[in-house]
């Protein structure tokens, strides 16, 4: 999903800089599209840029909303492991500590208990 992201942010700023070249008119739109030669072909090759613009604008958004539930399953994921490995890092020591905090059984006991 982040290599897919990517690539589409890098189609989004190209197209965004085709744009800008062509509305600032350092590049002409018969530079680029070599059938456009009238001013109802150029208005409609604006209307495609801006129909093209907004149909990017809607797949950007639906990719950024996807790849942030992505990262929010990952980042779930991720705090459930975290907390097995607390369980049982708990688990273990609390097993350690009932070995290690028997008293061993002193002769004196033994004796008395004998008698």
């Amino acid at each position: 999903m982040r290599i897919l992201n990517t690539l589409f942010n890098i189609v989004a700023i190209a197209y965004a800089l085709t744009i800008a070249l062509v509305l600032t008119a350092i590049v002409t739109e018969s530079a680029i599209f070599t059938s456009v030669r009238t001013e109802a072909q150029v208005l409609v090759l604006y209307k495609a840029f801006a129909g093209v613009g907004a149909g990017l604008l809607l797949v950007k958004v639906v990719f950024s909303s996807l790849y942030a539930a992505n990262l929010r399953y990952e980042n779930h994921i991720a705090q459930l492991k975290v907390n097995d490995l607390k369980v049982e890092l708990y688990e273990r020591r609390q097993e350690f500590r009932s070995n290690n905090f028997r008293t061993p059984i002193s002769e004196e006991r033994l004796e008395v208990a004998a008698v």
